[in-house]
């Protein structure tokens, strides 16, 4: 997708433009992260490398525990998922149960709420993820929601409770454990590829 498309406000490397959601589904097709999010269609710079190796990471664990247990599914962005809201989200990794999974069907979007979702932060992205689409996931019922975040080291791990999250900040000497996924806990430097 052409960038010109989506010039009318940048920040810091998120490019932002109101628009339908018409128009949205009428753009072409890209392995760019694109999302709908509050009327406005919203395009994120490429990943890093080290955002790239995160993912790898996070995503080999946890598909290796779902896979071995037969949980359901793990997917990873680019990955349209359209939220009861009619916002369209692609998270960079996303966990869904066997019924939740029952709604992926190879030539259309997902419409469902993932169990889980993991978003890694990027320099154009952190208030993205950690403002709006924080806000977005609880109000759609995400039950849980971890927004890694490599410079500082950390995972914040967001529990829905009463439709309100809850937050566990961990250092990358804590271990991790899944509320959503039972049995699965990690050192998060491990988990997120620090060596």
């Amino acid at each position: 997708m052409a960038t010109e498309v989506l010039d009318e406000a940048t920040e810091s490397g998120l490019t932002r433009r109101r628009a339908t959601v018409e128009e949205f589904w009428s753009l072409p097709e890209t392995v760019l992260p694109v999302e709908y999010v509050n009327g406005e269609i919203t395009m994120a710079p490429v990943p890093t490398p080290e955002h790239q190796i995160a993912s790898r990471v996070i995503f080999r664990a946890l598909d290796g525990l779902v896979l071995k247990q037969s949980l359901g599914e793990v997917f990873y962005s680019p990955f349209d998922i359209v939220l009861p809201s009619g916002d369209v989200v692609q998270p960079d990794i996303f966990f869904l149960t066997p019924q939740e999974a029952e709604r992926v069907s190879p030539r259309k979007r997902l419409h469902a709420v993932p169990s889980l979702v993991i978003e890694i932060l990027s320099p154009g992205t952190a208030k993205h993820d950690t403002i709006t689409k924080r806000e977005l996931y609880e109000k759609n019922g995400v039950r849980e929601y971890w927004i890694v975040d490599l410079k500082e080291r950390s995972i914040a791990q967001l529990v829905l409770r009463r439709k309100h999250y809850v937050l566990k900040e961990l250092g990358e000497g804590d271990t991790i454990k899944s509320v959503v996924l039972e049995g699965f806990e990690m050192n998060v430097g491990e988990l997120i590829g620090l060596k």
